[in-house]
């Protein structure tokens, strides 16, 4: 009996809340958009309460005043104000009937403001996933451009104002949050902004200090004193006493502290990968600090190309070179924003959480890659096909064998790290059509800040940029790896990336790109070995 109950408190639970909890809304600008909407329609219904609550005040507030006005009449001569016959009979009726009706129309303010999110069907509201993807996200963009914490805080990213100051309790909270997540070195950080910041909100010596205010000073003092920091939890703590000397300081150091203090836990670093020079190298790129050199830059070119289709001699192609060996090339011009519109309208229905390969070739979601993508056949629609003819013209690749259009949104901090777009494993592709000789990335759209497509071994990244396509082989003309390819998103600083991959495969290639007499793999091995 004790079963069934439970789950029926369960399903009536689940019901009254209607919460969307399935997706992860930080990983896509699409999906924060949902996000908005909730808080829109919360903010709407909250408003409207207050206005009617207010309106009800206001009359309540006049009743007030006019018996106010009775006892202040009063309080000149009780005994005068009494013997009048018209007051006393006001008086009673006023303790009689008005009073009850006072109270009723209260008690009516009181039911009005009654606010319970629970009420609200079909609105999407975030996980603990998503609170723990946005915290990564900050950290990720404030290690990879090298942010100022204090910067960041007051809505300033690479040196422009975009929006509002974060608070206090908006530092404090992602510091705690990053504490759980047992990243230590950046929740220091961001509690010692939270304690700047709550030290710019200290009352004046002249007057009484705010209780609310001093009870979070002390927290933020006893999280850092239990996570081992204890000489800024020591110095904010004498602010709290300087503030409130009656408070007592009787802390005991959390189990991390103990285990930090006693060796038994080693401080929480990324993984091995991202504390490697090859990955260093990748964050200098996303930041510009590395270009290409002189000798790299000569021979490349900016020049309209015909392709290999007669019609381009009346519409010739504009070509801009980033590198002859290995190829990486950008086609500029090559979907309008109309057909850009098409294709990510009909993307957003179908838009999944992006996954990564994984040993034995499965498929599975992870930090290094954070976006939401979805997979669209060419038959779907007249500008997917126009989008492969376009390409045959400008690159002569057969395109008969190609994987699906993936359109991909990254929002906010959204990134892929450093890989190879060929398969190293025979077993992730269909033998009959071969591994990914080439990739074409049509961007759909442009971003304010960050979300490059950067070549760490190549020393240089290229910025996205509406209806371009970046393209580049994976494969030398013997069809082994180009190891030299590896490339990455960068993370997006400031907008939303959106792309289109299309990926082509080997299989019909061998007279649009033939092989020479010998392998001339030689020049990208190495690049394979981690530094």
């Amino acid at each position: 009996m004790r079963e069934s109950v439970r789950l029926l408190a369960t399903l009536l639970l689940a019901s009254l809340g209607g919460f969307s909890q399935a997706s992860d809304y930080f990983s896509s600008i699409t999906g924060l958009e949902q996000l908005l909407h909730t808080e829109h329609t919360l903010l709407s219904d909250l408003s409207l309460r207050l206005a009617q609550t207010r309106i009800g005040l206001q009359h309540l507030e006049k009743e007030l005043a006019a018996i106010e006005v009775e006892h202040a009449l009063a309080a000149r001569g009780p005994e005068n104000y009494l013997t009048n016959p018209i007051n006393v009979y006001r008086l009673i009726k006023r303790l009689h009937t008005d009073w009850t009706q006072l109270e009723s129309r209260a008690q009516q303010i009181s039911s009005q403001i009654h606010f319970n999110i629970t009420q609200y069907y079909g609105l999407n509201f975030p996980s603990q996933v998503d609170v723990e993807g946005s915290a990564s996200a900050l950290v990720r963009l404030q290690s990879t451009y090298k942010l100022d914490v204090a910067q960041v805080a007051a809505g300033i990213l690479n040196g422009i104002k975009y929006g509002t100051d974060m608070s206090w309790q908006d530092c404090f909270v992602l510091g705690q949050q990053l504490f759980e997540m047992e990243d230590y070195n950046n929740t220091k950080v961001w509690l010692r902004e939270s304690m700047e910041r709550l030290r710019r909100h200290r009352p004046h010596h002249n007057t009484a200090p705010e209780p609310s205010l001093v009870n979070s000073m002390e927290t933020v003092a006893k999280s850092l004193f239990q996570m081992g920091d204890f000489d800024t939890a020591y110095e904010l703590s004498q602010r709290v006493l300087e503030l409130d000397p009656s408070r007592m300081r009787n802390w005991q150091p959390g189990d991390k502290a103990v285990k930090l203090a006693n060796g038994e836990v080693q401080v929480q670093h990324p993984d091995d990968y991202r504390l490697t020079k090859e990955f260093d190298q990748y964050e200098k790129v996303c930041r510009g600090e590395v270009i290409p050199s002189p000798a790299q830059q000569r021979p490349l070119r900016c020049r309209y190309t015909y392709g290999r289709h007669a019609y381009r001699l009346l519409a010739p192609l504009k070509l801009e070179e980033h590198s002859l060996d290995p190829f990486v090339v950008t086609y500029h011009d090559m979907l309008s924003p109309h057909k850009i519109a098409e294709l990510r309208q009909m993307a957003v229905p179908r838009m999944k959480r992006s996954k990564v390969n994984q040993e034995k070739g499965k498929s599975t979601m992870s930090e290094f890659r954070v976006s939401k993508n979805a997979w669209l056949d060419y038959n779907r629609h007249p500008t997917m096909g126009r989008m492969l003819r376009d390409l045959n013209d400008a690159t002569g690749l057969d395109m008969t064998y190609c994987e699906q259009l993936q359109v991909a949104n990254y929002g906010v901090g959204g990134h892929y790290e450093p890989h190879w777009d060929f398969f190293s494993d025979r077993r992730h592709y269909p033998a009959e059509e071969g591994n990914r000789i080439a990739t074409a990335i049509f961007y759909l759209s442009d971003v304010e800040q960050g979300g490059a497509t950067a070549f760490p071994f190549l020393n240089f990244a290229v910025r996205p940029q509406l209806g371009n396509i970046l393209f580049w082989y994976n494969l030398h003309r013997s069809l082994d790896m180009d190891f030299r390819t590896k490339h990455a998103g960068c993370p997006v600083l400031k907008g939303s990336k959106w792309i289109g991959n299309v990926w082509i495969h080997e299989a019909t290639q061998t007279f649009v790109r033939p092989c020479d007499v010998y392998r001339d793999n030689e020049v990208s091995l190495g690049y394979d070995i981690i530094k």
